[in-house]
């Protein structure tokens, strides 16, 4: 049976098809797209037209793509930024009316304990006590957890688009308007649960692509991204080296995700800080998050 998840985020979103055999998953299309959803909401408090459009015309595109592939289940969930909007019921009407299904606003809860399905039976990136930190668009998500048991979560209000908005109206930013992201991600780490002596596993378009730009590689590669691991002394030499450069320059830099030059530095420094609040050398990759998860629970209810 194929299932798909499409997952809607304040900057990305993402389709996620997989084929179910015997209660084994094999992926079959994983992409996303970034369409800022989240635009302007840090200060307005409301989705704008054009964003809400751009992300319409990428759900359509993606029930397409899943009724072109024979997909028996869908399943479309909303995080942060339709959980904040004083208007996401108009957004949530529009595509019900549109598409014919409802978009599942999850709670921070749930977008966390789906993210943390998504990496706790994957042997790769998983082992013993872990902490998963999901660094999205308008949240970042700190989740504890073992190979076993959720131990539990903070969902934080600083995601990379969020903290763009908020503080930096520069460019390249100057390095008051990057202290003061610093501090505001500081301020709200105190409530983050950090086991001791557990792996860090980051998720997330900001560290793919922190990734694919520290490997090297122009386009991204899910297999050779998946997995790896970002020292923290490489990441401290990334934004060192991004922040100095133009959203335009950065456009150049090689693995850079188109759409994402404005908003990386941000993001980077979001995983800086998680790193050295916790005392962490080295965070570990992994490419998969809340669309796997949504996918691994929603199907095991169907199979029980």
């Amino acid at each position: 049976m194929k299932c798909a998840a499409i997952d809607i985020g304040t900057n990305t979103i993402l389709l996620l098809i997989l084929d179910e055999h015997e209660g084994v998953f094999r992926d079959v299309i994983d992409m996303s797209a970034i369409v800022r959803l989240g635009e302007g909401l840090a200060k307005s408090g409301s989705l704008n037209g054009p964003a809400m459009s751009r992300t319409i015309d990428a759900i359509r595109r993606y029930t397409d793509i899943a009724r072109s592939h024979g997909v028996e289940r869908l399943f479309c969930v909303g995080t942060a930024a339709l959980r904040e909007a004083s208007n996401s019921e108009e957004f949530l009407r529009t595509v019900r009316n549109a598409f014919g299904f409802t978009i599942e606003v999850i709670s921070a809860r749930q977008e966390a304990y789906y993210t943390y399905l998504s990496v706790r039976d994957d042997p790769e990136v998983c082992g013993g006590s872990m902490t998963v930190i999901d660094i999205g668009g308008g949240s970042t998500e700190v989740i504890a957890g073992t190979d076993k048991e959720f131990v539990g979560f903070a969902s934080l209000p600083m995601g990379s688009v969020r903290l763009t908005d908020a503080f930096i109206t520069h460019d390249p930013p100057l390095a008051e308007e990057l202290d003061q992201v610093a501090s505001y991600i500081r301020e709200n780490l105190s409530t983050a649960p950090f086991p001791e002596a557990s792996t860090l596993i980051g998720t997330g378009g900001t560290v793919t692509n922190i990734a694919s730009i520290i490997i090297g590689i122009a386009a991204y590669d899910k297999e050779r991204v998946h997995g790896f691991v970002i020292e923290l002394s490489d990441l401290k030499e990334f934004i060192t080296s991004l922040a100095r450069l133009t959203g335009g320059e950065r456009k150049n830099v090689k693995g850079m995700e188109p759409g994402r030059e404005d908003i990386i530095v941000q993001g980077a420094l979001i995983l800086r800080e998680i790193m050295e609040h916790g005392g962490f050398e080295r965070c570990t990759v992994s490419a998969a998050g809340v669309r796997y998860g949504v996918i691994y629970e929603k199907c095991r209810e169907i199979f029980n």
